[in-house]
């Protein structure tokens, strides 16, 4: 990503040059000697070392340089061409000083593709046959927090599908650089793929985190990685000083979308080797992975530890379509699984591989680390009054061009979305087609592996009509009390909203209309004194600041609001930021030599005579909504920032069926190119505050799971939600925001930068947008849309990762799924479960056709810290005999076990993906 880096590590030429940035300024191996200075004699390497393995690479963005459109294009023609002139002009020297070059899984998949003319593929596919040209087990860079776990496994699948249809080993390496920050689920996901070597690589410009560069990196669940770190896209010719080992890798890589270097390089860089007595060989990762592994790495350190990204703001600079990825990514694992229940249910449904394939090559390309065109390459942004004269008399070309390639960043999640949505609706439908009932009627459907209940919000007008008073399961049970709402010219409140119970888990319940009254829960309210109760929770707004000033949890009587926190709970907090923190930020992160990095990291050429600003609304409108089965508050009015003014509300809703509180802020605002954030302000107050953050495959704490210096100790990007709580008596809350999930403790982290992790307040800001980035991310946010995020908090009297969590985490990403039908002749139960699971906490990220083979896939992942045997109990009307365990590349991993009466039993470990073929 960073073009100007494109001869750091290019090849031995630039040794120097290296050496003169120190970008890697120590060396944290046993002894604390430096790393080599001088390679130009044998001074320069350790006495150990015997053989190196050079592998060549350029660094892979998609975009950034050019167009998307542009790079591929380059990618399956220019470089492809230079990659074969390479091969071919080194094709008469020993096999292993021969020309190989290694690429990342998906643009290998890209240089293949249908359109590649018959010569050029028949010797791009006979370079791969002969071991000249490599592909590597990952598919590309990425910001791996904001992904999903289903999608990074299918994302190993594109290099070990290229690998079966060439008949390759699968490749037992993978690498990644540029993105400063990954997360722990790295050393989990890869090692229960067989990957054994991983190449961990920086942008060299950040800060070097406080890693060995030679390390075991060890994932949440005691997976232990080999991993190679140095802070920069390669690694250096030569070992640190005092290296014990008696291989290394020298990864030489070309700049961004450079390709492959001059075909004379791999002789010069032999005969540098020869000159000092070691002996060279041309290969990829796996060939240094399988030498290294026949030494003694006994001694080598252990890092647990999950690495927050520095850059991980700049996801939420779109913040609609990262709203969008966080709520579309479960309905993907949720249609695959529906498509394949209705199957073994006697539905026929259509044949769902490819596209499934394919939405999750989307959503996995969404959290790819290329989100646009080099900014500093095409435009200097005007400030303040010059930005908006600008803005309204239309941008110039190359600014939408820039625009245009942020759009392309952002199709990849569209694509996801409208491959998925509408057959997902189908799907369901078509379960409520062949449901036996008597009439028309409603199923609900639980995507989730364990019983649950839920709010619908439906379209009742051509169903049921509007005269129903409530909604009658068909196995029997309660009256459900249902809300019809907002009145239309023709129709009287079309739309019904409807709390429902005891949805079987991945099983449908089917009810239809009653007018028979329903139980309505006891709420009150007044508007005078700004108070709205339900049977679970007693909240106070004040719309002079605009602000909830209570929440009291009616069960255990605690309040749960610090209202003298700087910032009210729920409110909209505004910044625009000043030069001096900029800065200060810069000063603070990067190292100093990389000046022109600045301008590419922030706004630096703003002008600095301005101050910084923060805004809160204030004086806001006041109204409260009762229905059938909720109370809403509603704060409404003008926030004044300046010359500009933004429309903002904010809404506290109570359930009257569960123990929650939805809060959600919207706002309109003008795009502006001055460095600025809003955030969702959360001051708990909770004593002693310990924090747990849902991050990607397991549970974090920030003060201790976290403990690499120089990572992003300021914002964290989460996949579920996050939970403070008195670490003395356990008593807490929860968050989950499927629309907001990146967050700060303490204090907004925007511009912020701490080597470590520092006590903080009970204090959680959620980032509702952002501009901070100034390169390759959208350096100005929308175009005046109105947007919107929601937050659901819940209490606990004792934390529980599962209950305290997990699973209420999840009961707020993936919604309950409804569908209407008007037939009768419908042949399945009117209930039914799925699969279900002997214990919550545990997810189903697949069950479907098995991408890697034959068969179908059932994958379950822990997520709440808990390890032991677990029974899956399958639909009665499966075949399946056997659960055949493979690996996350689908390879066989142990015996067979014996599926009775529908059901099995399987150890599953903490935080551990477990993956069956079921026969």
């Amino acid at each position: 990503m960073m073009k100007l880096l494109c001869c750091l590590t290019v090849s031995l030429f630039c040794i120097k040059f290296l050496s003169a940035q120190n970008y890697d300024p120590a060396n944290t191996l046993p002894g604390n000697g430096p790393l080599a200075t001088d390679v130009s004699n044998k001074k320069g390497a350790p006495t150990n070392l015997q053989q190196v393995v050079i592998v060549y690479k350029t660094h892979f963005d998609i975009g950034y340089s050019e167009t998307v459109q542009q790079v591929l294009h380059d990618y399956r023609t220019s470089m492809a061409d230079l990659v074969i002139d390479a091969i071919e002009k080194n094709k008469n020297q020993p096999k292993d000083k021969q020309f190989v070059w290694t690429v990342s899984g998906w643009p290998m998949k890209q240089i293949l593709w249908n359109g590649q003319p018959p010569v050029r593929k028949k010797k791009i596919e006979e370079a791969i046959t002969s071991g000249n040209l490599k592909v590597h087990a990952f598919p590309f860079s990425m910001h791996v927090e904001t992904s999903d776990p289903e999608d990074l496994v299918r994302g190993l699948n594109i290099s070990a599908t290229l690998a079966r249809k060439y008949h390759q080993p699968l490749p037992i390496s993978a690498k990644m650089s540029d993105v400063p920050g990954q997360s722990w689920i790295m050393p989990t996901l890869l090692t229960h793929a067989g990957v054994k070597f991983y190449h961990m690589g920086g942008p060299v410009v950040n800060k070097t985190f406080g890693l060995p560069p030679f390390f075991w990196w060890e994932g949440p669940d005691g997976s232990r990685l080999l991993t190679l770190y140095n802070n920069g896209y390669g690694s250096s010719p030569l070992p640190p000083a005092n290296w014990p080992f008696k291989t290394w890798v020298y990864i030489s890589m070309t700049g961004d979308n450079q390709g492959p270097p001059s075909p004379g390089t791999v002789a010069k860089d032999i005969a540098f080797y020869q000159e000092r007595g070691i002996k060279a060989t041309v290969g990829s990762l796996d060939d240094f992975a399988n030498l290294v592994q026949k030494e003694d790495l006994s001694h080598l350190p252990v890092v647990r530890s999950d690495i927050g990204d520095p850059w991980i703001h700049g996801a939420m600079s779109m913040p609609e379509a990262s709203k969008l990825a966080q709520n579309i990514r479960p309905a993907i694992g949720g249609m695959e699984a529906l498509n394949t229940l209705e199957k073994l249910w006697g539905i026929y449904r259509p044949d769902m591989t490819e596209t499934i394939a394919s939405a999750h090559e989307n959503s996995l390309l969404y959290s790819e680390h290329t989100w646009g065109l080099a900014n500093q390459h095409y435009v200097k942004l005007p400030y303040g009054n010059d930005w908006t004269t600008r803005w309204k008399k239309g941008l110039p070309p190359q600014y939408q061009l820039l625009e245009s390639s942020w759009k392309d960043h952002a199709a990849y999640i569209d694509n996801a979305a409208r491959l998925v949505t509408n057959p997902y609706k189908d799907a369901v439908a078509a379960l409520a087609d062949n449901v036996k009932a008597d009439g028309k009627h409603i199923i609900v459907y639980n995507p989730l592996p364990w019983s649950r209940s839920g709010e619908i919000q439906f379209d009742t007008r051509l169903i049921f009509g509007n005269d129903f008073v409530s909604l009658q399961s068909v196995d029997g049970g309660e009256p459900v009390a249902v809300s019809h709402e907002y009145d239309a010219i023709e129709d009287s409140q079309p739309f019904s909203r409807f709390y429902v119970s005891d949805i079987p888990a991945m099983g449908y319940r089917t009810f239809v209309a009653s007018k028979t009254p329903a139980k309505a829960p006891a709420f009150s309210f007044s508007k005078e004194q700004g108070i709205i109760e339900s049977p679970f929770f007693k909240a106070q707004l004040d719309p002079q600041k605009g602000r909830i000033v209570s929440l009291i949890d009616k069960r255990s009587g605690r309040e749960l609001v610090d209202a003298n926190a700087p910032q009210g709970f729920g409110q909209y907090f505004y910044e625009r930021f000043s030069y001096a923190q900029l800065d200060n930020w810069l000063t603070r992160s990067l190292y100093p030599q990389y000046k022109a990095h600045k301008f590419a990291f922030v706004a630096y050429d703003m002008p600095k005579e301005e101050s910084y600003q923060s805004f809160l609304p204030q004086d806001m409108e006041l109204n409260i909504v009762q229905s059938a089965i909720d109370i809403k508050a509603i704060l409404t009015g003008n926030l004044k920032t300046g010359n500009e003014s933004q429309q903002v509300s904010m809404s506290l809703t109570l359930s009257g069926f569960e123990p929650i509180a939805d809060v959600e802020l919207s706002w309109q605002k003008q795009p502006d190119s001055w460095p600025e954030a809003g955030w969702m302000c959360l001051p708990f107050k909770v004593s002693n505050p310990s924090f747990q953050l849902g991050r990607l495959g397991a549970n974090a704490d920030p003060a201790k799971d976290m403990n690499v210096t120089n990572a992003n100790h300021k914002l964290w990007w989460v996949n579920t939600g996050a939970a403070v709580y008195d670490s003395t008596t356990g008593a807490g809350v929860a968050i989950c925001s499927p629309d907001a999930p990146l967050l700060s403790i303490g204090e907004p982290g925007e511009y912020q930068f701490d080597s470590t992790f520092t006590s903080r307040k009970p204090y959680f800001y959620l980032n509702l947008y952002n501009n901070h980035w100034r390169t390759n991310f959208p350096a100005w946010i929308g175009h005046g849309q109105r947007m919107n995020a929601k937050v659901r908090l819940w209490s606990f009297n004792k934390f529980n990762a599962e209950s305290g969590l997990y699973t209420p985490a999840m009961e707020t990403r993936v919604p309950l799924m409804a569908a209407a039908s008007k037939l009768t002749k419908g042949q399945l139960s009117p209930t039914k479960s799925g699969i279900s699971l002997s214990r919550k906490g545990v997810a189903v990220t697949a069950f479907g056709a098995n991408p890697d083979g034959r068969g179908t896939i059932l994958r379950l992942w822990e997520q709440a810290g808990v390890s032991g045997k677990l029974t899956v109990s399958l639909p009665a009307e499966a075949p399946f005999t056997f659960a055949q365990p493979v690996n996350l590349r689908g390879e066989k991993q142990g015996q067979k076990i014996p599926v009775i009466k529908g059901k099995f039993s399987v150890d599953v470990p903490a935080y551990t993906p477990v993956s069956l073929i079921l026969e």
